[in-house]
């Protein structure tokens, strides 16, 4: 007769055990990849904030501070005594020379407009005569000011027609107001929108997407591709609905995600444009990886599960016969399975954090580092102090060789920086355009200016393979003195601007020279 007792059968515990370990394990892998699919998706949102942060200060805001910086300079110069009557009425060959050297200074914009109250007017590069220049008046351009208006911003343009160009163009203009308060005329800069466009089309974004600045009638300002300037590529709905100081948009019509970043004068948009459809695919890529992880795991425990079902009967058939025949060997031991560890896309993270704080062209800290890490030694009240670098001459460099020389020019003249910086654990921050800054704590004023003294030889030593090719760059450099961060950036850009009005190729000390 057969014997069979339930009560010695293991079997059944062991199945019933594996498959609530299973089922655990699928409820757990399921609620962890939706968890990971949405932690994923704010991750990728606050990289494209961050490159639109990035976008907006590092390239478009340090092009426009430098000309509003030099427009309040030169309005500054024309408005003492008769110097604006004397450039356009008087000796204007010596006020074309003038402002010919003012527009050297700026790479950004293609010609300077000076008129008087009157209408009467100075325009450089100069204008050939003909019938059309002389139906000209001035007073009917949209940068033109008929009346003196105090303001601590300079005034923007719409998009417009250049009178002589036929191009469309917008101006950044200020009147010219004597101390006395009255109104001279009006200086303008003409904006060459598609130079300053062309910086945009090296720019890697870190997914694919359109990035592109656009006025508060959604044209475009900027674009990497000149030919979509000033044409629509944001919804007036849109750019209602973008009233913070940056942040993002979602646009259920399209499907696609804004990320922006909104400028106070000139009121533009940095604009980073991303459909559902690519975050979603780079969202699907990542949990399909930690899916196939969690699959295979799970294949694992059935598999371990059915070995240690099948081993289990097997010692104890052993122990049975060893009772049954008195042979007292071990039984085989029971091997421990190891189970796969879940794939992580920790290295793309650390990557795209990477491109969030080191500009991708020259290897320094981007100006979002600069921010971070100058607001940090603030907070903390610990000694610092801050140089300016301001590469000379760059627009010619980028006209004469070209802009891919030009870009070589900046990598070479960061590394040279790096080298010297990095021994004393100093960091070179791009600042903008061709613009670097250094921060240098606990340094003192005379250790700080040396070590730029040595980044200025290194530069200025330097053979270049563009025959005559010669490169320099002028820097101003002083120390907190727990003022405000912009008293400060103020004070080094002066002595900056003093080093490029002595000659370029030397480094000043704020308050000094």
């Amino acid at each position: 007769m057969k014997i069979h007792s339930r009560q010695l059968s293991f079997t059944t515990p062991i199945l019933l055990s594996f498959a609530g370990i299973f089922v655990s394990f699928i409820v757990i892998a399921f609620l962890v990849t939706f968890s990971q699919q949405k932690e994923m998706l704010e991750r990728y949102h606050d990289i494209n904030r961050n490159f639109t942060h990035n976008l907006a200060l590092n390239y478009t805001q340090s092009i426009l501070r430098e000309n509003d910086y030099i427009l309040n300079r030169a309005a500054t110069f024309f408005a003492q005594d008769d110097q604006l009557d004397t450039t356009v009425t008087g000796d204007r060959e010596h006020g074309l020379k003038l402002l010919m050297q003012l527009l050297a200074l700026m790479p950004s914009v293609s010609s300077i407009s000076l008129a008087d109250s009157r209408g009467d007017h100075l325009r450089a590069p100069q204008v050939i005569a003909n019938a059309e220049s002389d139906q000209f008046d001035a007073r009917t351009r949209p940068w033109f000011m008929h009346q003196a208006e105090a303001s601590m911003f300079n005034h923007y343009t719409s998009a417009y027609e250049d009178y002589f160009t036929h191009n469309p163009t917008v101006s950044i203009y200020k009147p010219v107001i004597t101390p006395d308060g009255k109104l001279k005329g009006t200086l303008a800069f003409h904006l060459d929108v598609a130079s300053m466009s062309f910086t945009l089309r090296t720019t890697q974004s870190p997914m694919p997407g359109e990035f592109f600045i656009v006025d508060r009638e959604g044209k475009a300002m900027l674009h990497p591709d000149s030919g979509a300037l000033f044409k629509t590529f944001v919804r007036p709905e849109l750019l209602s609905a973008m009233t913070s100081g940056e942040g993002m948009v979602y646009d259920e019509k399209t499907a696609t995600w804004y990320y922006y970043y909104s400028f106070t004068n000139p009121d533009w948009f940095a604009i980073y444009k991303v459909s559902t459809a690519t975050l979603d695919s780079l969202t699907r890529h990542s949990t399909l990886i930690v899916s196939w992880g969690f699959g295979t795991a799970a294949v694992l425990i059935i598999l371990f599960g059915l070995y240690l079902r099948h081993a289990s009967r097997t010692v104890l058939m052993n122990i049975i016969d060893s009772i049954n025949t008195g042979d007292v060997k071990r039984a085989p031991k029971l091997e421990a399975m190891l189970s796969k560890a879940i794939l992580s896309n920790k290295e793309r993270e650390q990557s795209w954090v990477r491109q969030a704080t080191i500009d991708a062209l020259t290897n320094c800290k981007n100006r979002r580092a600069f921010d971070g890490d100058i607001a940090a030694l603030m907070n903390d009240h610990q000694p610092f102090s801050l140089a300016l670098v301001d590469i000379d001459n760059f627009k010619s460099i980028n006209d004469i060789w070209g802009h891919l020389n030009g870009d070589i020019v900046l990598r070479n003249v960061a590394r040279e920086g790096i080298q010297v910086m990095q021994p004393h654990t100093l960091s070179v921050y791009r600042y903008g355009g061709e613009e670097f800054a250094v921060l240098f704590p606990h340094t003192s004023l005379t250790d700080a200016t040396a070590l730029l003294e040595q980044w200025r030889k290194n530069v200025e030593g330097r053979s270049w393979r563009e025959e005559g090719l010669t490169v320099t760059f002028s820097a101003g450099i002083g120390e907190w003195h727990m003022e405000p961060l912009e008293q400060l950036i103020v004070s080094v850009d002066e002595a900056l601007y003093k080093a490029k009005q002595q000659g370029k190729n030397r480094i000043l000390q704020v308050n000094s020279g």
